[in-house]
C-alpha cells in the first residue's frame, strides 16, 4: 500500500461533548480530513486553565471557545460588509432584470401576431436575503443551519451549554424529526432539508457539535428508537478540579489559541466560484501500519462487548482517523504562531499538511483508548448499556429521585417503569439489582402471602462526580 492509497476525504471540524473532545468529519480509512474550523487547538489545556480559574462550571470553559470565535468574526467585519454590498448589488440587478424581462414578455404577447415570450434570464433570479456567514451557532433551527451552510459550505459548529435542549427539540415539527439531519451530519454527505417554505439542498452537511449534559439528562436525550445517535459523540467527564485561588494571570483569549484558530479558519477550501472542494490528505506508510494495528485491536475487543458499548466502540476506527487529522492540523496551526524562520524551513512550516505522519496516529490512538473510551463507558452507563440495563438505570434513577429507601415490585412496575414490563420481567430486573448490590430483598411472614420488599443501598443516594464513579453505578 503506497502513500497515495485511499479515497477522497472531506473537510470539516468540530468538537464533541464537554471539555476537550476533538472531531473531524467524514473521511475513509486511508485518507483523513482536514478541518477549516478545527475548534480546539490546544483546547484541553486552555479549558483546564480556565476551569481552574472559575472552579467547576462548564459554561465559562465554553466561553473560551466563544470569545475566540467572536473575535475572529469581528476581525472579518470589513470582508462581510463587502460581501453584503455585493449581495445587495446583485439583488438590485435582479429586480431590474426581472422588470425588464416582464416588459419584454408582455410586449411579445401583445404583438400582432403574438411572438414567443423570451425566457427569464439567469440574472433575474432573486438571490434572496443576505445570510451572515457564521463560524458557529447556538440555537438555530434546521432550516437556518441549512441556510448558513449554503454560505459557508466548508462547515461550522453548533455550540450549546446544554445539549439536552437540542435533543428535546428534535421532534418540534409535526410529522417529522430533526434526528435524520444530525445523523447525516456524522457522514458529512448530501442532505435535503424539506420545509413548507422551500427545500434546501446541502451538498456537504458539515457540522461539529460541542456542549454539555447533566448526568440525569443524558439518558433522556438518547431515548427512543435505536438509531445510534449516542455512538456519534465523544464524551469527556473529568473529575472536579482541586481548589486553587483566583488569579489574573489568565488572558480572556490566549494569544496562541487565537492565532491557531485564525490559521485554521482561513484555510482555503472553496474554488473561485465559491464551491466547496474536498482535498485528499494521505496517511504515511508508518501511519497506515499504526492504524491497521488499531483496527485489529478494535476487531478483537468488540467481540467481547454488546449493546451500546459495542455500538460506540466499533466507530473507534473512524473517530481515531479523524482525531489523527485534527491533531496534525492542530500542530501545524500552533507552529505558525511560533518564532518565524527564514529560508526553506520557514516556507515548509507555512505549508498546509499533505500527509498525516505516524506520531499523530499514535497520539490519536492513545487519546481514544486512554481518555475517550473510559469516559464513553461512564456516559453510556448513564444511558444504559442495553435495554435491560436501561430499565435498571431507569429504576435506580426513580428510586433516587423519590428518595425511596424501600420499594415493592408493584411500585417499581407501576411508577418507575410505567408498566412497560410484566410482573415476571420486573422481578427478573429486581433480581439483577440485588446481584449488583443495589437492593436487598426482605420477606415478612404473614397469615396469608408473605410481604416482599426490597431495601435500597444508601450508596445510591451519593452523586456520581466523575467518570470513574459513574462507571461503578
Amino acid at each position: 500500500m503506497d502513500q497515495k492509497s485511499g479515497a477522497r476525504g472531506r473537510r470539516d471540524a468540530g468538537i464533541y461533548c464537554r471539555a476537550a473532545a476533538w472531531r473531524v468529519l467524514e473521511s475513509d480509512r486511508n485518507s483523513t480530513a482536514r478541518s477549516p474550523i478545527a475548534l480546539l487547538v490546544r483546547t484541553y489545556d486552555a479549558l483546564d486553565v480556565h476551569r481552574r480559574r472559575f472552579r467547576r462550571s462548564q459554561t465559562p470553559a465554553l466561553r473560551v471557545i466563544l470569545r475566540a470565535l467572536d473575535l475572529i468574526e469581528s476581525s472579518n467585519a470589513a470582508a462581510i460588509s463587502k460581501a453584503r454590498l455585493a449581495h445587495e448589488t446583485r439583488a438590485q440587478k435582479s429586480k431590474e432584470a426581472i422588470r425588464k424581462w416582464k416588459e419584454e414578455r408582455q410586449a411579445a404577447l401583445n404583438a400582432e401576431p403574438p411572438k414567443e415570450a423570451p425566457p427569464m434570464p439567469a440574472e433575474a433570479i432573486d438571490p434572496g436575503d443576505f445570510v451572515y456567514p457564521r463560524l458557529y451557532a447556538t440555537d438555530p433551527t434546521i432550516e437556518r443551519l441549512a441556510s448558513l451552510l449554503e454560505v459557508r459550505p466548508r462547515g461550522m459548529a453548533l455550540i450549546r451549554d446544554e445539549l439536552s435542549g437540542l435533543f428535546a427539540n428534535m421532534g418540534r415539527y409535526n410529522g417529522g424529526s430533526d434526528r435524520p439531519f444530525w445523523l447525516e451530519s456524522w457522514n458529512g454527505g448530501r442532505h435535503v432539508v424539506e420545509r413548507v417554505s422551500r427545500s434546501i439542498v446541502v451538498d456537504h452537511l458539515l457540522i461539529g457539535v460541542v456542549g454539555g449534559f447533566q448526568p440525569d439528562k443524558i439518558a433522556r436525550a438518547f431515548t427512543g428508537d435505536e438509531d445510534g445517535m449516542y455512538g456519534r459523540f465523544l464524551y469527556s467527564w473529568p473529575s472536579p478540579p482541586d481548589y486553587r485561588p483566583l488569579t489574573n494571570d489568565v488572558s480572556e483569549v490566549e494569544p496562541e489559541f487565537q492565532s491557531a484558530l485564525n490559521a485554521l479558519v482561513r484555510l482555503p477550501s472553496e474554488n473561485t466560484d465559491g464551491q466547496f472542494v474536498p482535498q485528499d490528505i494521505w496517511l504515511s506508510q508508518g501511519t497506515i501500519k499504526r492504524f491497521e494495528d488499531f483496527r485489529q485491536f478494535v476487531d478483537k475487543v468488540k467481540r467481547g462487548l454488546d449493546g451500546r458499548e459495542r455500538h460506540w466502540f466499533v466507530k473507534g476506527e473512524t473517530q481515531v482517523l479523524r482525531l489523527a487529522g485534527t491533531l496534525a492540523y492542530m500542530a501545524w496551526a500552533i507552529s505558525l504562531g511560533e518564532s518565524a524562520l527564514d529560508g526553506l524551513e520557514g516556507i515548509t512550516r507555512a505549508l498546509e499538511p499533505k500527509t498525516i505522519e505516524e506520531p499523530f496516529m499514535i497520539a490519536a490512538v492513545q487519546l481514544w483508548r486512554e481518555y475517550f473510551w473510559p469516559h464513553a463507558r461512564a456516559a453510556l452507563r448513564q444511558i444504559g448499556l442495553s435495554e435491560r440495563h436501561a430499565n435498571a438505570r431507569r429504576v435506580l434513577r426513580w428510586i433516587r429521585a423519590h428518595s425511596k429507601h424501600e420499594i415493592s415490585l408493584k411500585d417499581v412496575r407501576r411508577d418507575a417503569l410505567s408498566q412497560s414490563l410484566d410482573a415476571d420481567q420486573t422481578e427478573v430486573l429486581l433480581h439483577g439489582l440485588v446481584k449488583a448490590g443495589w437492593l436487598r430483598e426482605t420477606t415478612t411472614p404473614t397469615a396469608g402471602r408473605h410481604i416482599r420488599r426490597w431495601q435500597v443501598n444508601p450508596m445510591l443516594f451519593t452523586n456520581a462526580e466523575s467518570a470513574e464513579s459513574a462507571q461503578r453505578t
